[in-house]
């Protein structure tokens, strides 16, 4: 993963159906925090994105992003973002967002910069992705302030973030960073193909051959592998596919 988006769910203090669907993790006003339905290797680089099978958190910037999100906001106008909501983002749920925020940069190796770890409410001025006039976050939540430019909260966001790693780093906190895995394809030549193949053969999908190239046989074997678990069946061998593999 390469990227944090971070968002609000425009929703109650409390993750909804919808949010737990839209997004990797949500903060509660309570400091709580939420796994979504779907992991954050859904929408991991090189795996195909089909409906339903990812967190859909930002329109044409799902694959390799994190969606981490408060739960806050519902009602809210953008003319008076503090006074027209019961769901304002608490303290709370500010201090866990940014802890969170700062322990998936640790996880993921991520440095925090404007393109890497970003609001919402940046991602169309930032990265040239159109958005849909979305406004998490254009508003003080990190800190007191009279703009209502994006990309000042967003320093004040990564500022933030920045002094929580060096926190975590300094009291020596351990990390379990996530084990980067290959994305496996058609025309590959590797001993994680051989890995594979290995393992497709032993669960009765022929590959025709355990050589550590991915040809037409492995290709046909890991979709014939890939329907079986209800998978997309795209031939590719991706952290979904890798995982119902135990590879």
């Amino acid at each position: 993963m390469n990227r944090i988006v971070g968002h609000h769910t425009g929703g109650p203090g409390t993750p909804t159906a919808d949010d737990l669907n839209a997004y990797h993790r949500i903060v509660d006003a309570a400091g709580g925090l939420h796994d979504g339905r779907f992991p954050i290797s859904a929408n991991a680089p090189g795996r195909s994105l089909a409906p339903g099978t990812y967190a859909p958190h930002t329109r044409g910037l799902n694959t390799g992003a994190i969606g981490l999100a408060m739960a806050a906001m519902g009602g809210a106008s953008w003319n008076d973002p503090v006074g027209s909501t019961r769901f304002y983002p608490t303290e709370l749920q500010v201090t866990a967002f940014i802890r969170e925020a700062a322990r998936l940069c640790r996880v993921y190796g991520i440095t925090p910069t404007r393109k890497t770890v970003l609001t919402h409410a940046e991602v169309q001025l930032t990265l040239g992705v159109t958005q849909a006039n979305k406004w998490d976050f254009d508003y003080p939540v990190f800190g007191p302030t009279n703009s209502r430019d994006p990309l000042v909260i967003g320093n004040m966001m990564r500022a933030l973030i920045r002094d929580e790693l060096d926190a975590q780093e300094a009291s020596g906190r351990p990390v379990t960073r996530e084990p980067i895995r290959l994305v496996l394809r058609r025309g590959m030549f590797d001993p994680a193909v051989r890995a594979l193949q290995a393992r497709l053969q032993a669960l009765g999908f022929d590959p025709r051959g355990v050589d550590g190239h991915f040809g037409p046989g492995t290709f046909a074997a890991l979709v014939a592998f890939q329907c079986a678990s209800e998978l997309l069946p795209d031939g590719i061998a991706g952290p979904a596919t890798l995982t119902a593999l135990n590879l």
